[in-house]
């Protein structure tokens, strides 16, 4: 299995490393558009493998689209990042003709590839990326579900000082202010969140959960 990750900023990087270490595939690219960025974090997360204990091969490399070919999954993290006090809106129309031009350069050597992307605005650019790749909707993702799903966790395990493995949650919506978790299907060790917290604190979580992708940002 051969997984390609478009993108080496901090984002692609750590997804290039964290599927490399839990050996997903056999191979990985990490592909940017800066010269020798991909080939030196490449390097690096392969030089880790003898002490981490795993064989996936990586390689890096500039603009080359070819050494993509036959990837079975593709990861778009192209595109600029949020800066502070901007709203995932505002990268819209530079973001989506970035997103636009790797997509179509990965359907010309991966035809058959699952797409995810991670770019913001991300359901904007979801549906930018499955217009100009034209393929099943059902090989084109956002990631953001399981991200916005991990944040409210992660918060209400942080609030209520227990493991977040314990927490199942549901969100819906998109990814930002429209989203809408379900704190009535949100259980801890199977006891519903509403009987362990009140709901003013419940509400702040809701919140910062909605929010919680502009605290990343420096």
């Amino acid at each position: 299995m051969k997984v390609t990750v478009v993108g080496a900023g901090n984002v692609g990087a750590t997804c290039a490393n964290v599927i490399a270490h839990k050996e997903l595939c056999n191979e990985v690219i990490l592909l940017d558009i800066k010269e020798g960025t991909a080939e030196g974090k490449a390097l690096d997360i392969w030089q880790t493998s003898p002490i981490n204990l795993y064989d996936t091969r990586i390689k890096g490399c500039t603009n080359d689209y070819s050494a993509t070919a036959g990837s079975d999954v593709v990861v778009i993290t192209s595109g600029l990042p949020r800066k502070p006090g901007m709203s995932r809106d505002d990268l819209i129309a530079t973001n989506a003709g970035i997103v636009r031009s790797v997509t179509e350069n990965i359907v010309k050597f991966s035809p058959k590839a699952i797409i995810i992307v991670v770019s913001n605005p991300l359901d904007v650019m979801t549906y930018c990326a499955y217009l100009t790749a034209g393929i099943d909707s059902s090989k084109v993702f956002g990631m953001a579900g399981i991200l916005d799903t991990a944040r409210y966790r992660a918060f209400l395990a942080e609030a209520l000082d227990t493991s977040p493995k314990d927490i199942q949650a549901v969100l819906m919506g998109g990814h930002g202010d429209t989203m809408v978790p379900l704190p009535r299907y949100t259980t801890v060790a199977g006891i519903p969140v509403t009987e362990l917290i009140d709901a003013t604190k419940l509400d702040a979580i809701v919140d910062r959960t909605k929010k919680g992708g502009g605290e990343l940002l420096i």
